[in-house]
């Protein structure tokens, strides 16, 4: 698939943080970013996660904008800030990273996760699988892909003598105990660079009642982030954005 065209110059971005966010939510719930997703979906072998998402665009398609999850953020955010650096816990299929994978085809992708059969009900396939997936959107940046608890292989990864980073985009959606989950975040939170986005999903998902009070927990404790969060549509997404 073609690159697809930056939305604007980095001159244009607000200096703001907040503004910026602002401007990321606004560019989340824009039907080009609709029809974005699904040209990348349409390259990626489907499940059933990846089915229903695209039924929940193709419906904020048909309604003209007003919605906004993990996949229309990553997408706003790479297509108007394109990050050279991604960093994912909780991989499965590789439907995360295709989409920065497939914006900003040359960044580099650091994929953590443990590869547990059948995750969820669905396949699991593990590493050959994801990297075959980035290559279907036309990625050609350098991959590196951990498998372990990430627990402990993101702190030894981060905290190494040659360790990557600061990153410019974050996703965090592997384990979803609270504990995890708050490890998780605190083991990225100081490698993000300024103007940088954590992604955190599943803040609204039914199983996970207090996922949300583990986020909140998070960010109060960070105040050099500034937040946004969408309980009402999907399972919930959250974002924040370290100061410049």
């Amino acid at each position: 698939m073609s690159e697809p065209q930056v939305a604007a110059t980095t001159a244009e971005y607000p200096s703001n943080v907040s503004d910026r966010l602002d401007r990321l939510v606004a560019e989340a719930q824009r039907t080009e970013t609709y029809e974005q997703l699904l040209d990348v979906f349409d390259c990626l072998v489907a499940d059933p996660y990846l089915t229903k998402t695209k039924g929940r665009l193709i419906e904020a398609r048909r309604n003209e904008g007003g919605y906004w999850d993990l996949c229309c953020t990553l997408a706003a955010y790479a297509r108007l800030f394109r990050p050279r650096t991604y960093l994912e816990i909780g991989v499965r299929q590789g439907r995360s990273a295709a989409i920065v994978a497939a914006i900003c085809p040359a960044a580099s992708l650091y994929l953590f996760d443990m590869w547990h059969p059948d995750y969820a009900g669905v396949e699991n396939p593990g590493p050959e699988f994801v990297r075959a997936q980035l290559r279907r959107v036309g990625h050609r940046g350098p991959v590196r892909i951990v498998s372990g608890r990430s627990q402990e292989s993101v702190p030894a990864l981060l905290c190494g003598a040659d360790a990557p980073g600061p990153f410019d985009l974050i996703t965090v959606d592997g384990d979803h105990r609270d504990e995890g989950a708050l490890a998780d975040l605190n083991n990225v939170a100081s490698h993000l660079a300024p103007g940088g986005l954590i992604a955190f999903d599943d803040i609204a998902h039914p199983d996970y009642p207090t996922l949300y009070g583990a986020w909140s927990s998070f960010v109060r404790s960070r105040p050099e982030l500034r937040v946004r969060e969408n309980l009402a549509a999907g399972t919930g997404t959250a974002v924040a954005m370290r100061n410049l």
